[in-house]
């Protein structure tokens, strides 16, 4: 991707965060920046063009927290808690698309579409991760694995993906303790199953 163009997510993506999707427009963008509407349109052709690639930008940051960590993170209670908080980091980072979520993906179905796609990539992806604690013997595995393993990945999603837009909605600010608390509230989930917390 070219500097310009990552120029351009980057400053879309602090507007959107601030301010809305729906409150910046392309030409905001633009002024922002110091271009010509122009110059921005021969790169983006309108604003959903630059949240898809906002979107595939956020996917190359999440295979970092949900690919790597089976290759390369040495399983622990304390790594399992680093890849959480690192996700809960991302959301901050592109918090936008998270409180705008439904909207977003309604208003456009080619990103709707993309976003299921990842969706379900992810859950697998989730369910290798936490497979790979369990072998480490950092997870004890379930009893009814198939149905809890599934049940703790849907919770934990849930409070992952809506944790942040919660507390904002709380009249709170999102500070880095708010972040730790959701992280606790994931391990609070999966507590029963640590078994290092046996000991």
């Amino acid at each position: 991707m070219s500097k310009t163009k990552t120029r351009i997510l980057d400053v879309a993506i602090k507007m959107f965060n601030e301010q809305g999707t729906g409150l910046v427009s392309t030409n905001h963008i633009a002024k922002e920046l110091g271009m010509s509407p122009g110059n921005l349109y021969y790169h983006f052709r309108n604003k959903a063009e630059i949240i898809q690639a906002i979107f595939e930008q956020m996917i190359v940051d999440w295979d970092v927290a949900w690919q790597s960590p089976t290759l390369d993170l040495k399983p622990s209670l304390e790594g399992l808690q680093a890849v959480i908080r690192y996700s809960f980091q991302l959301e901050w980072k592109y918090r936008f698309f998270y409180r705008e979520l439904i909207v977003l993906i309604n208003n456009d179905p080619d990103l709707k579409a993309r976003h299921q796609e990842i969706q379900k990539q992810r859950m697998i992806e989730q369910t290798q991760f936490f497979e790979h604690f369990i072998e480490a013997g950092v997870i004890r595995k379930p009893e009814d694995s198939g149905v809890i393993m599934e049940a703790l990945l849907k919770i934990s999603w849930m409070i992952s993906n809506y944790w942040l837009a919660f507390v904002e909605t709380s009249g709170e600010s999102v500070t880095e303790d708010k972040v730790e608390e959701g992280v606790q509230l994931i391990m609070t989930v999966i507590h029963p199953y640590l078994v290092q917390e046996d000991k």
